[in-house]
C-alpha cells in the first residue's frame, strides 16, 4: 500500500524522487543558514536554523520510509 504511494508518478517521476530532491535541497538550505551566519552574513536570522533542521529531518524520514517501503514491499 505505502509503496504504491511512493511510486505514484507526477510529471513522469515517482513521489519518492521528488522527496529526495526536496530533502537534499532542504539540507543545503539549512547548511547555508548556519554557514552564512557563522561568517557574518545575516540574510536569514539564525533562529531559523533549528527550525529548518527539524523540517529537513522530517522530510528525510518520510523519504527514507517511502524508499524502504519500495524495497521491502509494505
Amino acid at each position: 500500500m505505502i509503496h504504491q504511494i511512493a511510486l505514484a508518478t507526477f510529471l513522469n517521476f515517482p513521489l519518492v524522487a521528488y522527496l529526495g530532491i526536496l530533502t537534499f535541497s532542504s539540507f543545503l538550505f539549512t547548511a547555508s543558514i548556519g554557514y552564512t551566519n557563522h561568517h557574518g552574513i545575516k540574510w536569514i536570522p539564525f533562529k531559523w536554523h533549528p527550525v529548518m533542521v527539524g523540517v529537513s529531518f522530517t522530510v528525510a524520514t518520510i523519504h527514507a520510509f517511502f524508499a524502504l517501503s519500495i524495497v521491502v514491499g509494505f
